[in-house]
């Protein structure tokens, strides 16, 4: 995870463990933020992270279309990390239920794509194939395929390198 972004930023909250006061939540980059030695008389406080409500939604995009003949485009844009992988995951899966009978999940704007998205990748294909729904992957950049490649997931999904040669192949086309 790269947390060259200002805006990755962890609200803390620090509680003095004598009398229990909690001082307002502070943003802090945990990359680097140092501790500070204060002599003082006063006992170290403890931090501790408040959750964010919704992480991951400044990062991570995902929007559908249908397109023909039955299909859904789910188009991903942003990165695929351990941050935004939960949002990924529901978006998903909220597609496929009651959808079209074929998902194009295109990760052509995927900027980075981590371990946790590439489990999250392949439950959504499980839990399709479980609901007899066809999925494939569109991705052609280095960021997106060298995964796929280094675990041996290119093996498990259709992967086309546009969405002109995936929906060609759904529909039955040129070696379908």
């Amino acid at each position: 995870m790269r947390w060259t972004n200002p805006a990755r930023l962890a609200r803390i909250t620090a509680t003095n463990d004598r009398t229990g006061h909690t001082d307002a939540p502070i943003e802090v980059n945990p990359v680097t933020a140092v501790l500070r030695s204060v002599s003082s008389d006063r006992p170290p406080r403890a931090a501790t992270v408040l959750p964010d409500l919704h992480p991951g939604t400044e990062f991570l995009n995902v929007t559908a279309r249908p397109v023909p003949p039955g299909a859904v485009v789910l188009a991903v844009r942003g990165e695929v990390d351990l941050l935004t992988c939960p949002l990924l995951r529901d978006r998903l899966l909220a597609h496929l239920h009651g959808t079209a009978p074929q998902v194009i999940i295109d990760l052509t704007g995927v900027d980075f794509i981590g371990a946790a998205g590439l489990t999250v990748l392949v439950i959504v294909s499980e839990t399709a194939a479980a609901a007899g729904i066809k999925v494939c992957l569109v991705a052609h950049t280095r960021p997106v395929l060298l995964p796929l490649t280094i675990t041996g997931l290119e093996g498990v999904f259709d992967i086309y390198p546009d969405l002109a040669h995936a929906l060609l192949r759904l529909a039955g086309g040129p070696d379908a």
